[in-house]
């Protein structure tokens, strides 16, 4: 009879213990599910980071990419210019020398040398119109590959672009990240549904428009300013170009110079600079030095469109759109995934709800002068608008949103 009671009181343990394995089998299974979300989460932040990282940079490097072939269109104009002014300057050097060899070829070696140096002149002449028939041409196809360039460069910051990018950035994480997913987003919170779909439809909008083409005719003069400022940013361009290249002598009672002077003209479809090249003389009056005047009727000069007829210069470029100002673009990528994708232990009723495993984040490509000896100070109170005529454009992740 004793032994019975001590079996029966011996099983009463049972129905504890069996109690005990399902509170710590719940427990077990929260932590785990726990630990698998959290570890998902990090994932998916890791991949909203990136993906909105890579589209940043993506969108800097196209800005930096017109940038640098503005500056390249600028340059290979410059120095349409200077070979025009070469060619002037050149014709003039040869028409001199004919003149003086007209005079002097009766007086016994000087003649001989003066003949010699105007023959030599003239095979520099010949050699000079040649190259510049075919560098100046040269020059304008270059110029206008360039900006074939540009147009496709905008085509590519059409926002889908963008966005496969981000998505296959987020995909290297995992397969079933999602960017920017309309069916993702609408299983959201509708307060942050509302909030996402407004910011992602002003990206959708921005990107693509956050530049625009100019050309010479609704720019404000503004590449003509650049071209101005190219020339003035050297000295001896400077003088070539714009100032008088040549020579100068003071008389007592007059001044003698040759004067050289280049000039651009730009429209929307064609460009011209014309150079001429002439001696120069003026007196001393009674209230000061009169005008000058040119020395004999002939007037040595050249122009672009002599060497070709269908020269365009810049007629068009790409820069910020809207007034100057602090401008900057954000990204934003939402990176979502389906709880039913993470691995969790779908036990004593604990399923995974409807709500995506979500994370935003923001980059921002913003215009940096950098500082330093490398670059010209612009003074401790003055600023330079963002612009594509200078490549300074970075990108910058911003602190995280927010995650769900």
């Amino acid at each position: 009879m004793l032994l019975s009671k001590r079996h029966l009181q011996q099983g009463q343990i049972a129905p504890v213990a069996l109690f005990g394995v399902l509170v710590s089998s719940a427990a077990l299974v929260v932590m785990f599910n726990t630990g698998q979300k959290v570890t998902e989460r990090s994932l998916v932040a890791n991949a909203a980071d990136a993906a909105a990282y890579s589209g940043a940079v993506w969108t800097a490097r196209h800005l930096n990419f017109i940038a640098y072939s503005n500056r390249a269109m600028i340059a290979n104009h410059v120095a349409v210019g200077h070979f025009v002014s070469y060619v002037s300057w050149v014709r003039y050097i040869n028409d001199s020398l004919q003149a003086i060899d007209r005079v002097t070829q009766w007086i016994p070696y000087v003649g001989q040398y003066v003949d010699l140096a105007q023959q030599i002149s003239a095979q520099v002449r010949d050699v000079t119109e040649q190259s510049a028939q075919i560098a100046i041409p040269a020059l304008d196809a270059w110029n206008a590959n360039i900006r074939a360039a540009q147009v496709e460069a905008h085509a590519s910051l059409a926002f889908h672009n963008l966005q496969s990018l981000m998505s296959q950035t987020a995909r290297s994480y995992d397969p079933h990240i999602l960017i920017n997913d309309g069916n993702a987003l609408s299983q959201m919170p509708e307060e942050l549904r509302a909030v996402l779909d407004t910011q992602l439809m002003t990206q959708s909008a921005a990107v693509p428009t956050f530049i625009r083409r100019y050309t010479a005719g609704d720019d404000s003069n503004l590449m003509q300013q650049l071209v101005n400022t190219s020339l003035r940013g050297n000295g001896d361009l400077q003088r070539w170009i714009v100032g008088e290249r040549g020579w100068r002598e003071n008389l007592l009672v007059a001044q003698i110079r040759k004067r050289g002077a280049t000039s651009v003209s730009q429209t929307g479809n064609a460009s011209d600079w014309r150079a001429e090249d002439q001696l120069q003389f003026r007196t001393r009056g009674v209230f000061g030095w009169r005008s000058w005047r040119r020395i004999g009727d002939r007037v040595s000069s050249a122009s672009a469109r002599e060497f070709d007829s269908n020269y365009a210069g810049v007629p068009a470029y790409y820069n910020v759109a809207g007034q100057p100002g602090d401008t900057s673009l954000r990204i934003a990528a939402v990176a979502t995934k389906a709880q039913s994708r993470v691995a969790t232990a779908d036990l004593l009723a604990m399923t995974a709800t409807h709500h995506p495993l979500a994370v935003a984040a923001v980059a921002r490509v913003e215009f940096r002068r950098p500082s330093g000896s490398a670059f010209a100070s612009i003074g401790e109170r003055r600023h330079e608008y963002a612009n594509l005529f200078n490549p300074f454009w970075e990108a910058k992740l911003a602190p995280a949103m927010w995650s769900l």
